[in-house]
């Protein structure tokens, strides 16, 4: 089975996390691929929980709510290389510090908005 999706940038602000973060708060039951924006122009469903985005979040400032930073996303399956008979995998999100967030993700669990 192919990735979700493949590694891609984007930049994202404060104002848009928060918006993010909202909208999973608001699904927590039943989780939903977020539509984000690559800077090649692109949208990409990623499955992300509020865990990660209050992550991304703390890495952005209220009082600059429309500065952008560059964040890297990318799927990894669980076992090295293939799909899983549960598709599990990892979502892992690179900081604009370098530091890596690392989601669980069972794709099932999540569908489209």
């Amino acid at each position: 089975m192919a990735k979700p999706f493949e590694e891609f940038v984007s930049e994202l602000n404060w104002q848009q996390v928060s918006l993010l973060l909202d909208t999973v708060q608001y699904f927590e039951d039943a989780p939903k691929y977020l539509a984000l924006p690559s800077v090649d122009g692109e949208r990409i469903s990623v499955p992300l929980l509020s865990s990660t985005l209050r992550e991304i979040l703390d890495t952005l400032s209220e009082e600059q709510a429309f500065e952008k930073k560059r964040y890297t996303f990318c799927f990894d399956w669980m076992n090295e290389g293939q799909a899983t008979a549960q598709e599990k995998g990892f979502v892992r999100v690179t900081l604009p510090d370098g530091k890596q967030v690392t989601q669980e993700t069972v794709l099932a669990d999540f569908s489209e908005v």
